[in-house]
């Protein structure tokens, strides 16, 4: 079991300025929920959902964004023996601001700088609202916020349409009779129709908030460059591959004019908790 320690400067000079463990305990409270004391980047995607926010319908249930360390400290971690394969997923969603310590802590510590330095661009969406982005997909967008808005936009669609509950339910329905190979085929290309429709939908919130038409078609080529990932599509690809979806997200690009009409807005507040490592954009 991993104990966990963040060493914030700040909770020094208060014990030595209050002296008091009330105000200490308050002040330390206050400052976990600041957000002006929160890591520069979930300042970039509060800026960046705010502008979504205000030409968007971004729905009625709160949005919930954390930044995990990513695959490849689940990768390293299992390389060091240090988990099952089954468990290993624990530590691709570890908190990459903390510093830990206890048993095999200098091993995570060092999986997790790994994997900020080394992994590429990682992003999930979860049925409950969930956004999980890597800390190294800030890494890789840095004075690229254009381009990490559409990532950010295809993940709220994903949460907004439903994609999981709606996926599950036509592969129930479309695969009742079908052969497990052939269920899971099927599976595969609801998710990738899935994939496809959350790169329109980021498009179009982009537009609709302002950004150049073309940029999530920029951002999907730096993305697949970046991550060194030209592959064709295939029957268990659980994505498009690059030219499939890059002509898809093109063909929509070229044939949707009308904007100004579907803008919307939606208002709300912001949430920042540092015990839990999230942020949240609560509509009102």
């Amino acid at each position: 079991m991993l104990n966990a320690s963040e060493f914030n400067p700040w909770s020094i000079f208060l014990i030595l300025v209050f002296g008091t463990t009330s105000s200490i305990l308050g002040a330390i409270k206050y400052l976990d929920g600041s957000q002006l004391m929160m890591p520069n980047e979930y300042k970039v995607i509060k800026k960046i959902v705010t502008k979504l926010a205000k030409n968007n319908d971004l729905g009625t249930h709160p949005l919930s964004f954390t930044i995990i360390s990513g695959s490849r400290a689940y990768w390293t971690a299992e390389a060091l023996q240090l988990v099952k394969q089954e468990g290993g997923w624990f530590y691709s969603n570890i908190n990459p601001f903390k510093t830990y310590m206890g048993k095999s802590s200098q091993e995570i510590n060092e999986a997790i700088r790994q994997s900020y330095l080394l992994n590429g661009i990682e992003a999930y969406a979860y049925p409950n609202g969930t956004i999980s982005i890597s800390h190294s997909t800030f890494r890789s967008h840095k004075n690229k916020d254009d381009y990490l808005a559409c990532i950010i936009g295809h993940e709220i669609s994903h949460v907004l349409n439903h994609d999981s509950f709606h996926k599950s339910l036509r592969q129930g329905k479309e695969g009742k009779k079908l052969k497990k190979k052939k269920k899971e085929l099927l599976g595969y290309r609801i998710s990738r129709e899935t994939e496809s429709k959350a790169d329109i939908n980021a498009a179009k919130m982009m537009i609709k908030a302002g950004y150049p038409r073309d940029t999530c078609l920029k951002a999907l080529d730096f993305t697949y460059k970046y991550s060194g990932d030209g592959r064709a599509t295939e029957k268990d690809s659980t994505h498009p591959g690059y030219e499939d979806r890059r002509a898809e997200l093109d063909q929509f690009l070229e044939a949707f004019k009308n904007i100004d009409s579907l803008k919307e807005r939606t208002k709300g507040k912001w949430e920042y908790d540092r015990s839990l490592n999230n942020l949240t954009f609560i509509p009102k």
